[in-house]
């Protein structure tokens, strides 16, 4: 379970953050996903030191007191988290690839060719055995949605046996950003409204000092989920909220992966 870690947090930009959030992520109706937007680094060996936002009904912040209640949805994602950039990072690489092919033939006026590339699309991640259990071959522990060149949307199969670890997971979506050799993830238990994720769309450059104050002016203006995670990015590598700790991470991703036997 996540332990504290630094116990420094910027309450004044932590809101602002997680309002922003709920503002870009609200849809049509007015209802909002719940969320849990995470931003981390590895700590020593296995651990793993992050910082998130949270606004998920039933979720449990990580506290150094026994309030009967752990935070098990956190871990699990944080968890999921570690697995999943590695190979989410890979996937973004074959993007790269799969973009510079398409360039290639289309300029060498191969259509034909980039057609069957196209319907083959090869670039899928493949899952450890322990992610498909009994099943014949094996699937990507998770469909990518939409893509671009920093952010893929995607959803998590029931195949990743959550439900042994909280039985209300079936499904989750989750998105992936990168940003100047780091990361972010974020989670939700319903699909947000796509228009305000920023796909295709260049973010606006953070160039200042990564104070709170200029951390909050740049998140009220972000125009979409790439800027707010760019702030949290900036947020967590400056230690400005609060940050966990999860000193071995495989313990509990290795329950995640277990097959139903």
């Amino acid at each position: 379970m996540p332990v504290i870690h630094s116990k420094f947090n910027d309450k004044e930009l932590e809101d602002s953050l997680v309002n922003k959030s709920r503002n870009l992520l609200t849809k049509e109706k007015g209802d909002v996903p719940s969320f849990i937007f995470l931003s981390g680094s590895f700590f020593d060996i296995k651990g793993f030191v992050y910082t998130g936002l949270r606004a998920w009904k039933g979720a449990v912040k990580p506290s150094n007191k026994d309030e009967g209640r752990r935070p098990l949805l956190e871990a699990t994602f944080a968890s999921l988290s570690v697995y999943l950039s590695s190979l989410l990072a890979l996937q973004a690489d074959f993007f790269f690839a799969y973009q510079e092919i398409q360039d290639i033939l289309l300029d060498k006026k191969r259509e034909d060719l980039w057609t069957i590339v196209a319907e083959k699309l090869p670039f899928i991640s493949l899952p450890p055995k322990e992610m498909y259990g009994n099943q014949v071959s094996p699937i990507s522990p998770y469909f990518v949605i939409e893509q671009d060149e920093e952010l893929t949307l995607g959803e998590i199969y029931p195949s990743a046996y959550l439900t042994k670890i909280i039985k209300s997971i079936k499904t989750r979506f989750f998105v992936f950003f990168q940003y100047e050799g780091y990361s972010a993830f974020g989670f939700f238990d319903s699909l947000p409204d796509r228009s305000k994720f920023g796909f295709e769309e260049k973010a606006r450059a953070f160039e200042v000092e990564p104070s709170p104050e200029n951390l909050i002016e740049y998140a009220e203006k972000a125009k979409n989920l790439k800027e707010l995670l760019i702030a949290l990015i900036e947020a967590h590598n400056n230690a400005y909220l609060e940050q966990f700790l999860i000193p071995d991470y495989e313990l509990l991703l290795n329950k995640l992966l277990e097959g139903e036997t």
